[in-house]
């Protein structure tokens, strides 16, 4: 598995989609690249390209964005171990989530969230599917 960021795509002259047969040709089953306020484009063990919008949250309730990458990374493991039957479209949702929920809020402690912060943030910004 490897998620990567979009920066890593530019400093290695591939667009997203490059990047994913990049990851794919050195055996990852699941990979993704993200894009920010863009949200996600990834693949697993199908070979399927998904992309997930992220959550909108208004230019005017974003506070800082540092950070919100490692708590992304952490929340989609951490729901992959709590709950591996859901499928990785769910694990990638709830990171958004909790990533979503840190930018709204200054510093990384400050930021971390709660699992009802997580469903709140969910409530609020995820369309109904």
């Amino acid at each position: 598995m490897a998620i990567v960021a979009e920066r890593l795509c530019q400093q290695m002259g591939h667009e997203p989609a490059a990047m994913l047969d990049y990851l794919k040709s050195r055996g990852c089953r699941l990979g993704g690249v993200t894009l920010g306020e863009r949200g996600l484009v990834w693949y697993d063990d199908t070979g399927a390209v998904r992309t997930l919008s992220a959550p909108a949250v208004p230019s005017d309730r974003v506070l800082d964005t540092s950070g919100a990458g490692d708590v992304f990374h952490g929340a989609y493991i951490y729901s992959y171990l709590t709950k591996p039957a859901k499928s990785w479209e769910e694990h990638f949702r709830f990171a958004q989530a909790a990533s979503a929920h840190k930018i709204q809020h200054l510093g990384n402690e400050a930021g971390l969230p709660t699992l009802a912060e997580i469903a709140a943030v969910r409530r609020e910004f995820e369309a109904p599917s």
